[in-house]
C-alpha cells in the first residue's frame, strides 16, 4: 500500500473503546477485537504476537488485582497514531490505584527457581511496547501503550 493512501486510511480509523467484565477469561474477547480493529492495516505476524501478549498480560492483571474479590470492568481505549504508524491501547479501570511500571524489574538472569514471583509479565510489555506512560486520574488506572504496526 502506497504510504499516502496508508496515512489516509489510518487517519480514517475512528477511535474505539472496547468494555468488558474485568475477568480473566475475557482477555481473550479483548485480543479478538483489537485484531478486528487492526484488521485493514498491514501487521506482520510477530507483531499481532506482541499485541496479543501485551493485552492477556495487562488484562489478566487487571481482572486478578484491580477490584479484588468483586468484579469490575475494563475498558479498552484504541486509536492510530498517522505520525508514528502506532496502535494507541489505552487501558482502564476502577480499580485500586497501581502502578505497574513501579514495579521492580526482575532478575531474569537468575535460575527460575532463584527469582521471586511475579513482575515478568509486565517487563514483557515493556520489552514488546514502543513506549508505556501510567496515570492515575478521575478514579481511573490508566496504563497507555504504543506499539508501532510497521
Amino acid at each position: 500500500m502506497a504510504d499516502h493512501k496508508l496515512h489516509e486510511h489510518i487517519k480514517a480509523a475512528l477511535p474505539s473503546t472496547i468494555t468488558l467484565d474485568a475477568i480473566p477469561e475475557n482477555f481473550a474477547s479483548a485480543q479478538e477485537q483489537i485484531r478486528n480493529f487492526l484488521d485493514s492495516f498491514p501487521c506482520s505476524m510477530r507483531t499481532l504476537l506482541e499485541l496479543d501478549m501485551i493485552v492477556e498480560e495487562v488484562f489478566i492483571n487487571i481482572a486478578n488485582y484491580a477490584y479484588g474479590k468483586l468484579t469490575g470492568k475494563a475498558w479498552i481505549d484504541l486509536s492510530l497514531d498517522k505520525d508514528s504508524h502506532s496502535l494507541v491501547m489505552t487501558f482502564r479501570d476502577k480499580g485500586t490505584p497501581y502502578n505497574p511500571l513501579e514495579k521492580e524489574t526482575p532478575d531474569i538472569s537468575s535460575p527460575a527457581e532463584m527469582r521471586s514471583i511475579g513482575g515478568l509479565g509486565i517487563f514483557l510489555v515493556q520489552e514488546y511496547a514502543d513506549s508505556l506512560s501510567y496515570q492515575y486520574a478521575d478514579g481511573e488506572n490508566r496504563l497507555t501503550i504504543r506499539k508501532k504496526l510497521f
